[in-house]
């Protein structure tokens, strides 16, 4: 059933979770860890409502008003397939956070602000133009920062948030100077007419405020997505934010730089490939290489997994440069099957960690040692996630692995390709390793803390998903050559 438009009734059922909270909040007096049940309920009602075939079989557009500030959102198979990955781990986010966050104050707050954070990740994959793009980004940034230092009673989480919002600042200025100038050059910030004026041939003088722009959207986007150099606030924000935001932050905050980059930034990657195209696959090798060499130092589990995240974006750049060099759409699907792959392995692990921190109170590996003995349901949760991540089968990382490097081989990026496999190596190596302390060393803990019910719950709702894509991989190639059609359009040679 269609309200108003599609656009307008998923934002209004995204924008929902976050306005019904605080007005329930002020009723509630008691057990507020419940309102997370609201954003469940509705992740729930927008995947239902997304799914309909009124809905996904047709796209649908809505600009709600004119001029300078012009607005201009779609729906179409690559927003359709952002708001699915943003939807399917927002609900066990939202369940698992009904008993992490149980022990911690201003809850009322902390599920208002997740609310706003997902209200501007579903707006922006749908944002048609920058200026709506831009808005809905800072409304996702603005509440991330403040997500971060939740705990702003110790210090650790003070000074990840604050590093986050200096960097992410920056960019965002940097994105707004580069937008103005997109502006100047073409007359208007939507992405149909951006791509026009590039593809109607750009020459002579007017290639440097391309050029221009097209590197500072590069760095903007860069910083959120967090793939070399601009990564340093992710290793300290990650391990630093409650264990449901991390699990946010590392499966679809940091995607937000990816569709920017995707539907904003490529089009002008394309034109002045000559420039970029070694800037991009240094950037990509590393950003995959480094950050996996990283992670092999760790010795604190989250942290881990923050440095795993950077390389799972330089993973997904493989895809962008394929479909740039040679692949096409195959190149996009990729990249987009391992933004969904490794947004449910990444949120997986985070959440299963933080069942581990509920009950263990450590992040350090040394004190995981045989936990795996005495808590073996949080455990296994933890290594199917980290066996997806590292490419093995029949789970989802090995597919999305598989096709980004099968789109490597075919676009004739055969360093990219043997890097990629390289690293695929390097990766397992750490997650066996982490298997090993936690299955097969003698236990440091003694006492045994029950691990509470929607805790479990939200494991076993992703173990599930996971498994499914993992024994049929065309439900995450279907969605993903979708979402890889609507943008081919942008990009010279599709």
């Amino acid at each position: 059933m269609i309200l108003v438009n599609p656009v307008v009734d998923i934002l209004l059922i995204s924008g929902l979770a976050a306005v019904i909270v605080p007005l329930l909040g002020g009723l509630v007096r008691a057990e507020k860890r419940f309102l997370g049940i609201v954003g469940v309920l509705a992740y729930i009602a927008l995947l239902a409502y997304l799914l309909q075939p009124d809905v996904w079989g047709s796209i649908h557009r809505y600009e709600p008003f004119q001029g300078l500030f012009s607005s201009s959102l779609t729906l179409d198979g690559f927003s359709k397939f952002f708001i699915l990955v943003f939807s399917i781990l927002a609900i066990p986010v939202y369940l698992h956070s009904i008993d992490y966050m149980a022990r911690d104050r201003n809850l009322v707050l902390y599920y208002t602000l997740t609310g706003i954070m997902m209200f501007g990740l579903i707006g922006l994959s749908m944002a048609d133009d920058l200026f709506t793009f831009f808005v809905f980004w800072e409304a996702m940034a603005i509440s991330s920062y403040v997500l971060v230092g939740f705990r702003y009673h110790l210090d650790e989480p003070v000074e990840a948030a604050v590093k986050y919002l200096v960097m992410s600042g920056v960019a965002s200025l940097l994105m707004l100077y580069g937008i103005s100038i997109i502006y100047g050059l073409v007359g208007s910030l939507r992405i149909s007419a951006v791509v026009a004026y590039l593809q109607g041939g750009v020459t002579g003088q007017a290639i440097y405020p391309v050029l221009l722009a097209a590197t500072l959207l590069f760095i903007g986007f860069g910083v959120k997505a967090a793939y070399f150099p601009f990564w340093t606030w992710l290793p300290d924000a990650h391990p630093a934010a409650p264990s449901p935001i991390s699990a946010l932050l590392s499966g679809i905050v940091i995607k937000a730089g990816i569709v920017g980059l995707a539907k904003f930034a490529l089009p002008f990657i394309d034109l002045l490939d000559e420039v970029f195209y070694p800037i991009l696959v240094i950037v990509t090798v590393v950003t995959i290489t480094l950050a996996n060499l990283m992670a092999l130092m760790q010795s604190d589990v989250k942290r881990l997994l923050a440095y795993s995240s950077i390389a799972n974006i330089g993973f997904v750049l493989i895809g962008y440069v394929s479909a740039l060099y040679g692949a096409g759409v195959v190149g996009l699907a990729a990249a987009f099957s391992h933004v969904l792959s490794h947004a449910l392995g990444k949120g997986l692990a985070f959440l299963a960690v933080g069942g581990i921190l509920y009950v263990l109170h450590s992040r350090a590996i040394v004190d995981l040692e045989g936990f795996g003995k005495r808590y073996p349901g949080l455990s296994i949760a933890l290594m199917i996630a980290l066996l997806s991540l590292s490419g093995l089968p029949p789970l989802p990382g090995f597919w999305s692995k598989w096709l980004l490097i099968l789109s490597a081989w075919e676009a004739g990026e055969y360093l990219i390709a043997g890097v990629g496999v390289f690293n695929s190596v390097l990766a397992a190596i750490y997650y066996l390793w982490l298997f090993q302390r936690i299955f097969f060393s003698e236990p440091r803990i003694e006492s045994r803390v029950e691990v509470p019910g929607y805790l479990l719950t939200s494991l076993t709702i992703l173990i599930f998903i996971m498994v499914a894509i993992g024994i049929y991989p065309e439900l995450m190639y279907s969605y993903a050559f979708e979402a890889a059609k609507a943008l081919a359009p942008l990009l010279a040679t599709p």
